[in-house]
């Protein structure tokens, strides 16, 4: 069973862990949803399932079910890392640019096609209603 396996309580605790930041950052509106939407698929996969079908587990060796929860664990960490990285905003990536510098612009502003470069020389990024203000 899964629940025998060390790096299955390393990953859990390490999900639990990032999807309580993920929730914290997006209640703070310092964050989209998708890594809140990823976080969620992983558990359903990787943690829900063994537990509704436990019959499809008893094949798989021991050290194999180890293994896959490791590099559950893995994954988690690279996706942690590397999302900021990927995450692209005109003019300034999510490295030159944190979270904490963007500001929110109402969603009629946006309908409005009101030009949000204008207001203290943000820079629009590229979800049409978050804006860096650093001006890079």
């Amino acid at each position: 069973m899964v629940t025998s396996e060390l790096t299955f309580y390393l990953a859990a605790a390490a999900l639990l862990v990032l999807t309580v930041e993920s929730c914290l950052k997006l209640l703070n509106g310092d964050s989209f949803s998708i890594t809140l939407a990823v976080y969620v698929t992983v558990f359903g996969w990787y943690f829900v399932d063994p537990f509704l079908n436990p019959e499809q587990y008893t094949y798989i060796p021991s050290f194999l079910i180890s293994e896959s929860y490791g590099q559950v664990l893995l994954f988690l960490i690279g996706f942690r890392l590397f999302m900021p990285v990927a995450v692209f905003h005109a003019g300034c990536t999510a490295l030159d640019c944190p979270p904490a510098k963007y500001r929110r612009i109402s969603r009629s502003a946006v309908q409005a096609r009101a030009n949000p470069n204008r207001h203290r020389g943000d820079l629009a990024s590229a979800p049409v209603d978050w804006h860096c203000s650093d001006g890079r």
